[in-house]
């Protein structure tokens, strides 16, 4: 059975800001270090909820651009099998057409058909 707990950063400074709650409350809370404190541990949820939007906001910027590179990409395979089809009908050298269709399949993604013997 796969595990439903909640992990991540933002979990993490959920837990964070319920730790500073709950010592904040305490009044006989005194840490052995000065960065435990309530006003220091205040200050790293602060930080850290920023930090959070920050990565949220630049997630939602990368999502956009790869959007508009995939609508930029859309037609190339179509265009570049129309090309290939036009340089057969213009009659060039062999030598043309292969490294046109050497091109065409590095774009499509594709691989050389062997040639079969019969």
């Amino acid at each position: 059975m796969s595990s439903t707990s909640e992990v991540g950063h933002a979990k993490n400074v959920a837990n964070l800001q319920k730790l500073t709650e709950q010592v904040s409350v305490y009044t006989l809370y005194n840490p052995p270090v000065a960065s435990l404190s309530v006003s220091n541990l205040q200050t790293l949820y602060t930080t850290a909820v920023a930090k959070l939007s920050e990565v949220e906001e630049k997630r939602n910027a990368n999502k956009n651009a790869i959007a508009l590179r995939q609508v930029a990409f859309e037609n190339l395979k179509p265009t570049c099998t129309r090309i290939l089809s036009l340089l057969e009908i213009l009659g060039l050298p062999q030598g043309t057409i292969d490294q046109a269709r050497t091109l065409n399949r590095t774009i499509q993604g594709g691989q050389k058909k062997p040639k079969t013997t019969t």
